[in-house]
């Protein structure tokens, strides 16, 4: 017991330096490495596959999503749902994950812009979307970049941005996909106001696809 009692105790100054140590092996010497804020890109896939495509991508904890319209009724009353764009998925990733979904089966590229660009502003699936759920006549549009660039101010298409098409008896808001080279048109309501955004532009240029 007196052997126990006479053990040299390391002093304050000895323990503070030891303890700062040890803690220091422990301590990150610099903050983790953040990854990329995922963006919405485009991939080639075979026609039909469109939808398991965006399952697969689920699957593995991707974001995936097929702009959907509803065709013509069968005998009992039902609709058709056929994808908007055949052959493309959009999908929600960061860079360092592009390896994870080349091999599902009906991949077969991503869509490359010009001059390296390869995403579609998150803006343009938002009104995408929008106008789906909105149940709205959707039609397929010759693909155009330049014209009167204006927003809805009212209705359900409040606040979604496009290019106005006018004819003798409608006006048509047409949302341009730029890295698939597609366009879709709805109808505005004679009534709702809309403002024009004199020198807006749509960012991104034609694309292509890439391997």
């Amino acid at each position: 017991m007196r052997q126990n009692a006479n053990v040299r105790q390391p002093s304050g100054q000895h323990w503070a330096r030891k303890t700062w140590r040890e803690s220091s092996l422990v301590r990150p010497l610099s903050p983790p490495i953040q990854k990329i804020n995922p963006q919405w890109h485009v991939l080639q896939v075979r026609q039909r596959f469109e939808r398991i495509v965006a399952l697969r991508l689920r699957e593995r904890a991707i974001e995936g999503y097929v702009p959907l319209r509803r065709i013509g009724r069968k005998a009992n009353g039902t609709s058709i749902e056929l994808p908007l764009f055949p052959g493309y998925v959009f999908c929600k990733y960061d860079e360092v994950a592009v390896s994870s979904f080349l091999d599902i089966p009906g991949v077969r590229s991503t869509v490359q812009g010009d001059h390296g660009i390869n995403i579609v502003p998150e803006q343009q699936i938002t009104d995408l979307q929008r106008i789906l759920a909105a149940g709205l006549g959707v039609q397929a549009w010759p693909f155009v970049l330049q014209g009167r660039t204006v927003m809805v101010e009212d209705g359900p298409l409040s606040g979604v941005t496009g290019i106005l098409e006018q004819r003798a008896d409608k006006r048509l808001l047409v949302l341009p996909i730029e890295l698939i080279r597609r366009s879709i048109a709805v109808k505005i309501e004679p009534l709702s106001r809309i403002s024009f955004r004199s020198g807006a532009a749509f960012p991104f240029g034609i694309a292509h696809i890439t391997s």
